[in-house]
């Protein structure tokens, strides 16, 4: 009951918190240019075939004036907007054509109020499938994971705004261009240091007599080249500032507003947009938010997020609990034959791979490398993610299998081995269920620790979450109230789950006293 009372209080300072004005510090835009770049589309590399179809019909939009008019929708509100569902779940198949792309990147991609995704590469995409017969799926995943998702054959094109460089090209194949761009510098409204500058050779000398400032970018983007420094781009970078990479760009922006960062460089078009939907003031993000979950497809996304997240760690749990259980047992058996000595070394090395590499690696190498390398396209990452959280538990979860069933008084086995029970038998009935009872309250805090970890699922294009209010924040350009709802319901889980356990450990205490 008291941590019930503190989630509680917690909860309500938090939203005394957001009820509280704050000081707004604005951002604007460094209206100069500083790179010259072309938009286009990644294919997987030697996928000839899709690239030719693709130039094909991008010549063709571009001819009859289709591709103006979908710009002109965005850039001038001309014309009706098309929205596609967001459905990072979907299966390969002959009748999907896949896209995969990094939302809020707007115009050219974004989350409309509906929850469904807008912009100028998902309109080009929907003619496409439509020109073609197909069923246009989107996937909405991180920006530097747009390549590796191609490339591995989960999807059939990145469609993020994405520029071609010759280090891509070595990876990916690119259609023809269809869009010019640049990248700009964001900055302070207040910031009076580029008053003077009319060139992009004037931005760059401020920025090179800044001494430690934080200039942030969005990862694996133009920006983020432009500030560390690029041969192929003829980047010099800049040694002199501190480098920050971002998942998105509002992210940093958002930064800006909260004084931790000097800028931001980002393309030219979605800086615009970003800079008249961001908010300084906390009563202006949480109706932000309000707004967004009375939207079905946010509520959907967000209970869809809270089952995969539940789902991947009671399904991760169980496997553990059997794959624990197996390997604990081989190491607490006698080794008196070779083979046993075999299984005990195997299960050494099983859990030293598990419990020595990060699951994001984990999950990474599966998706991306294993599972590519072995011919297997198309599978769910909801799979994946629940298979490899239930190798992972299986380690950790066997130590603590193992703790608990030495803690059990050898004096059990023999007498169960007294009476005539196999050692089977006796493992079985008399010495696993009291090892159980020991281990419970661990067994607890490695299923909170499951839920917790969930949230790196995202790098596999899984909705949990996390995700959920992370598009929910890309609807507005506004993280701070979805990171901080987000963060309440990973707390009320875990306060749940603990009391769950205590009851359960209770009422296994009540039947140990009733024997």
């Amino acid at each position: 009951m008291k941590k019930i009372i503190n989630i509680l209080i917690l909860i309500c300072c938090l939203f005394l918190i957001t009820s509280c004005d704050n000081n707004d510090i604005g951002v604007k835009i460094i209206d100069i240019k500083l790179t010259e770049e072309e938009y286009a589309f990644a294919v997987e590399k030697g996928n000839i075939e899709l690239k030719n179809s693709f130039n094909t019909f991008l010549s063709t939009i571009k001819s009859d004036g289709t591709l103006d008019e979908i710009v002109a929708k965005y850039f001038e509100d001309e014309g009706e907007k098309i929205g596609v569902a967001i459905n990072n779940n979907a299966e390969n198949n002959a009748n999907n054509f896949i896209v995969v792309t990094n939302c809020p990147f707007a115009p050219f991609e974004y989350i409309g109020d509906d929850g469904l995704a807008y912009g100028i590469d998902i309109e080009i995409a929907y003619q496409y499938a439509k020109a073609n017969n197909l069923n246009l799926v989107i996937k909405n995943i991180d920006f530097d994971a747009l390549l590796s998702n191609v490339n591995s054959g989960y999807s059939d094109i990145a469609m993020a705004g994405m520029t071609i460089t010759e280090d891509r090209l070595l990876v990916s194949d690119f259609t023809i261009p269809y869009y010019s761009a640049s990248q700009k510098l964001v900055v302070a409204s207040d910031n009076t240091d580029f008053d003077h500058c009319k060139t992009a050779s004037d931005v760059e000398e401020v920025l090179k007599s800044l001494n430690g400032e934080k200039i942030g970018y969005q990862n694996g983007t133009t920006g983020n080249w432009y500030v560390i420094g690029d041969e192929d781009w003829d980047f010099e970078g800049f040694s002199n500032i501190n480098a920050v990479g971002y998942k998105t760009a509002q992210l940093g922006v958002q930064d800006i507003m909260n004084g931790t960062i000097y800028g931001v460089i980002v393309d030219e078009a979605p800086a615009e947009v970003m800079v008249k939907q961001l908010k300084g003031n906390l009563n202006a993000k949480l109706e932000v938010f309000v707004e967004a979950v009375k939207q079905e497809k946010f509520r959907e996304m967000i209970l869809n997020g809270f089952l995969n997240t539940l789902l991947i760690a009671v399904v991760g749990l169980l496997i553990g609990i059997v794959i624990g259980m197996i390997i604990a047992v081989i190491k607490i058996a006698p080794h008196d034959k070779w083979y046993m000595k075999v299984l005990s070394s195997l299960c050494t090395g099983y859990t030293a791979i598990f419990r020595g590499t990060p699951i994001v690696v984990q999950l990474l190498l599966a998706y991306y490398v294993i599972l590519p390398l072995l011919g297997v396209k198309g599978i769910v990452a909801l799979n994946v993610a629940i298979i490899v959280f239930g190798l992972n538990s299986g380690a950790y979860v066997s130590e603590i299998m193992r703790s608990g069933l030495t803690s059990v008084d050898k004096g059990q086995m023999e007498a169960g081995r007294a009476v005539g029970l196999s050692y089977t038998t006796t493992l079985i009935k008399v010495v696993i269920p009291q090892a159980i009872k020991n281990i419970l309250p661990t067994l607890g805090n490695e299923f909170i620790s499951l839920i917790k970890e969930t949230s790196v699922v995202s790098f596999i294009t899984v909705v949990d979450l996390y995700t959920a209010f992370q598009q929910i924040g890309s609807n507005k350009y506004d993280f701070v109230i979805p990171y901080i709802m987000m963060a309440l319901i990973y707390i009320v889980l875990v306060v749940v789950i603990t009391l769950l356990v205590k009851l359960l450990e209770r009422r296994l205490a009540v039947s140990d006293k009733r024997n």
